[in-house]
């Protein structure tokens, strides 16, 4: 049987690089996580007030430059924290209806958009489910027929026990099901843009004798 530090290596280089956070100024965060917003430059132009803002015209927190007031809006209240050296805006426990686009603005002579981001916040996946049937070619071999599920969509794969190097990957909307096989340990990744769940089975093991289905 494979050692559990090969099989983290292995999902290391063929699982998380199908894994991604944000995308340019779009970013992905779990339910409940937290997320850091910078501003576009470390030093923007003189202004009196700068804003923090979501597309549903809330100003999430306010920033008085002269005094170094800082005002959050009563609903994120106790769940922000804003830098007043960088500008920049942390946000926790994000739930989904936090999702939209937040705008940083300067207010002085003139307004001036400092930072954009378009923001989702999702869940985690659920597990996936690996199922398996096995026939058996010979003493030594066999075909082992393998599915790969995730909420509406599978993925299958033949694979015989003495060539397993397939890789399969199917994408739908923002979420990835993958079925590897390398090595004769086969595994089913079900991930988005915050997480990945899999479930791992080694072919030779299905093949042994006692475990054979005709």
């Amino acid at each position: 049987m494979l050692s559990q530090t090969y099989i983290n290596f292995f999902l290391t280089k063929n699982i998380l690089k199908n894994l991604v956070y944000g995308s340019g100024d779009h970013v992905f965060i779990q339910t409940g996580g937290s997320v850091k917003l910078d501003i576009k430059n470390e030093t923007p132009p003189h202004f009196s007030r700068l804003v923090w803002m979501n597309d549903k015209s809330d100003n999430v927190v306010r920033f008085l430059n002269q005094s170094g007031e800082i005002k959050p809006h009563s609903s994120y209240m106790n769940r922000v924290d804003f830098n007043a050296k960088t500008f920049s805006l942390t946000l926790r426990n994000m739930q989904k209806t936090d999702s939209g686009l937040y705008r940083a603005m300067t207010i002085g002579k003139q307004e001036m958009c400092v930072a954009e981001y378009n923001i989702s916040v999702i869940d985690p996946v659920d597990s996936p489910i690996l199922n398996w049937n096995v026939t058996r070619i010979s003493v030594n071999a066999c075909i082992v027929d393998i599915s790969c599920s995730g909420r509406d969509h599978t993925i299958r794969e033949i694979h015989h026990s003495n060539n397993c190097t397939q890789e399969k990957v199917k994408s739908f909307g923002i979420q990835t099901l993958a079925l590897y096989c390398i090595d004769n340990v086969v595994v089913c990744n079900y991930s988005n843009p915050v997480s990945w769940k899999n479930d791992i089975i080694e072919i030779n093991q299905l093949c042994t004798p006692h475990e054979l289905t005709f």
